[in-house]
């Protein structure tokens, strides 16, 4: 017996609740305003969106891929 795809995902799958702390930024640019810290939680949301999006786009386009692994590792590292 095989597991499922949701089983076998690993943890840390992003979901809707991580673009929460996104869209203040991207109001902020969009109007102009400047935009808010980058702190721990919105941190933590773009490390999900970008480990995942190089998990699921590995296959696809490895070097964008290759690009948002890079990127989430920076930001763990605490380089922005």
């Amino acid at each position: 017996m095989t597991a499922s795809p949701d089983q076998a995902a690993p943890q840390y799958r992003a979901d809707l609740s991580d673009l929460e702390p996104l869209a203040a930024r991207w109001a902020a640019r969009r109007d102009g305003r400047p935009m808010p810290p980058l702190d721990q939680a919105t941190r933590r949301s773009l490390i999900r969106i970008l480990t995942e999006a190089a998990a699921r786009g590995a296959a696809l386009n490895p070097q964008a891929a290759q690009l948002a692994q890079t990127r989430a590792d920076q930001l763990r590292a605490g380089l922005d």
